[in-house]
């Protein structure tokens, strides 16, 4: 896994020690995530690849809350159902893969 801060790791151990993550913890990773943005943009500028990662992965949270929305909408069956958690999951492993890919090139 790649490395991370201390206080990054203890605030997702903290997050997820119960199996579940609520819209507080959610929340508060979130601005987290945000403020060590902040860091980066006050050290490379406003304008670079990781400041527009940051916008891509705002609106992929806002089409993976939307999409959910829309499949509750749907009233699927159990089946249909365990197939969209099944693919947003395989896509949410895909990001999580390419992470631990592209910060070895660091």
């Amino acid at each position: 896994m790649t490395p991370i801060s201390k206080t990054l790791e203890e605030l997702i151990r903290e997050i997820y020690q119960d199996g579940s993550v609520s819209v507080v913890e959610y929340r508060a990773l979130r601005d987290d995530a945000d403020r060590r943005m902040e860091t980066v943009v006050q050290e490379f500028g406003q304008h670079n690849n990781v400041t527009a990662f940051q916008k891509a992965m705002d609106v992929a949270m806002q089409l993976l809350q939307s999409a959910v929305i829309d499949a509750k909408k749907a009233r699927l069956t159990d089946t249909g159902e365990a197939i969209v958690k099944d693919a947003v999951t395989a896509q949410v492993e895909y990001l999580r893969a390419g992470n631990e890919l592209a910060l070895r090139l660091l």
